[in-house]
Parts: structure tokens; C-alpha cells; sequence
């Protein structure tokens, strides 16, 4: 009897254990004014600290920026590359390994600057392939800090993919190009979950 209250104490501080690994921090409502090595600035004045060595990764992920409506494969337009430039400014002081986009004209502008600032390439996922690549990602040493562009039906689900629970229940509405998602994975098998703006 006794042997089975231990196990059964044991089970359930385990499941709190597991319940508390993934932590979602309230942060929905705060725009980002810029990020410095692993420190969010937001326009607020508040600092919104990752985690400094307890980081294993960091994934930024966001929608592309506006783009033109009345054309395939749209390029952005002018509030799209606006927004594109100010991308750049939020990203300057923060490191960055590997930048992911898809190969739509919308996904690699938003990029094309904040790549050429850092030098480096755009590498490329598909629908077809995003969970093979982002399980690649996850894997790798080498890529620690990835910025990933996508669309509004791929952004939330990767999300939930790379946070390791559901999270979110809906994609991106079609005219939310201003969310800014961050999750962090620590050393601890933890993660966290930020939601912003920019």
C-alpha cells in the first residue's frame, strides 16, 4: 500500500513537471522596438530577457510583410517594404544563424535585407517539406538562432510544431502581417513562447 502511494506521489509530480515545461508568457500586446543579442526592447520601455545561457535555440518567426494584391506571386508593396526595413532595424543587434522562407517573391523581400546586413543566404522550405526541414533545424548544432518567414497558414502551425504543444488554435488572419512570434528552447528541454508585435 504504502509502495503504491509513493508511485502514485511520483507519477503525479512528474506530470507537473512535464505540465510546466512549456511556458507561455503573456507578452501579446507589446510591440518590439528592437532586439539586442538575446534581449527584446519594446516600445514600452520594458526588456524581455530570453535566457541568456540556459538558450539551446531561438526561432523568430513572423508572416511575410504586405504585399500587392493584384498580381501571382506578389512582390511587397510600399507598406510591405517599410515594414521590411523596420524588420531589419528590430534584428541588427541579434545573432542570427540561418534565415528559412519559402520561394515566393513576398517571403524573400521581407528577408532580403536583414540576410545581405548579415550575410547570409535564404534557404528554402515548402509546405510539402516543413516538418522535415524544421525537424533538420531542430537537430542542428549549428543553427541556433533562425529567423523563419512564412505565410498565413504556416506561421501558427510550425509555431506550434517548434513550441512542442498547441498553442495556437487558428492561423494568422489574411490581414495580420504584424505578429512576432519567439520561442525559445532551453538546455533544459524547457520552452517558452513570446507573442508580439512589430
Amino acid at each position: 500500500m504504502r509502495l503504491k502511494a509513493h508511485y502514485i506521489c511520483f507519477i503525479l509530480l512528474n506530470l507537473l513537471w512535464i505540465s510546466c515545461k512549456n511556458e507561455v508568457t503573456d507578452t501579446k500586446d507589446k510591440k518590439i522596438q528592437y532586439i539586442k543579442k538575446e534581449v527584446v526592447y519594446t516600445t514600452d520601455g520594458k526588456e524581455i530577457h530570453l535566457g541568456g545561457d540556459s538558450i539551446r535555440k531561438v526561432y523568430y518567426m513572423i508572416r511575410h510583410a504586405e504585399k500587392d494584391t493584384q498580381k501571382i506571386n506578389p512582390p511587397l508593396n510600399d507598406l510591405g517594404i517599410k515594414r521590411a526595413a523596420n524588420l531589419t532595424n528590430i534584428m541588427r543587434q541579434t545573432f542570427l544563424d540561418a534565415v528559412y522562407t519559402t520561394y515566393f517573391d513576398r517571403t524573400l523581400q521581407t528577408v532580403d535585407s536583414i540576410t545581405q546586413y548579415k550575410g547570409l543566404s535564404n534557404l528554402i522550405y515548402t509546405n510539402d517539406n516543413m516538418k522535415e526541414t524544421f525537424t533538420e533545424v531542430k537537430k542542428s548544432p549549428n543553427f541556433n538562432r533562425v529567423l523563419i518567414v512564412g505565410h498565413t497558414n504556416t506561421v501558427t502551425p510550425l509555431a506550434n510544431f517548434l513550441f512542442g504543444k498547441q498553442h495556437f488554435n487558428k492561423i494568422l488572419d489574411e490581414k495580420e502581417y504584424d505578429k512576432f512570434i519567439i520561442i525559445v528552447q532551453k538546455r533544459d528541454s524547457s520552452n517558452q513562447i513570446y507573442e508580439l508585435r512589430y
